[in-house]
């Protein structure tokens, strides 16, 4: 059960090593200390694009090979299948590493610079981490802020609901440019007189 439980919390670890890294790594560069907020904001919002793009159009994609409902089914269905197990929110470092990889190298040549790279994929990085504690919170906690019970409402309408509606788990932001938002309707109790 141990070696389990780090498994899941590897990409935490191994992120929280790589951020200060790239930092390090990119210090010479130097960057105007006014942008790196900047930049960390834009990380954390690509991160909601790309947790939007991968639920709505990677993880809920009909495949017609064997292996790619395979693939699909282990990396999200199963999930739907069954919202509570608690092995099934944490991605592995076998999902995420490619995609974190993809994304600095993306980020380097499109801004060709290897400190806002770095500060972009720690944004990122961060709005990852954010999802995963939401996406866990919303099946297994409830909670006493406005907020978290209305994106854990969301999430919930998407998995019993919903399913071709409501990705954004971080936020509905997504799903408002994209269209595939839809209010969270709170029912209404009839009193009887």
């Amino acid at each position: 059960m141990a070696a389990l439980l780090w498994r899941k919390f590897l990409p935490l670890i191994f992120y929280l090593f790589v951020a200060p890294g790239l930092v390090f790594l990119s210090r010479r560069e130097g960057q105007a200390i006014w942008i790196i907020p900047i930049l960390l904001v834009g990380g954390v919002l690509s991160w909601g694009l790309i947790e939007y793009l991968l639920h709505r159009f990677i993880f809920h994609h009909e495949a017609e090979s064997h292996l790619g409902r395979q693939l699909i089914y282990h990396a999200h269905m199963s999930h739907h299948e069954n919202p509570l197990a608690h092995s099934k929110h944490l991605a592995s470092m076998l999902l995420s590493a490619p995609i974190a990889i993809v994304y600095w190298l993306l980020c380097w040549a499109i801004t060709q610079s290897l400190a806002a790279a770095s500060y972009l994929f720690i944004g990122m990085s961060g709005g990852y981490f954010i999802y995963q504690w939401l996406h866990f919170y919303s099946h297994h906690r409830k909670s006493r802020t406005r907020i978290l019970r209305y994106l854990r409402r969301y999430h919930l309408l998407h998995h019993y609901k919903t399913p071709d509606l409501r990705f954004g788990v971080t936020s509905p932001l997504f799903d408002l440019l994209f269209g595939t938002f839809r209010p969270v309707v709170r029912k209404r109790t009839v009193s009887q007189s």
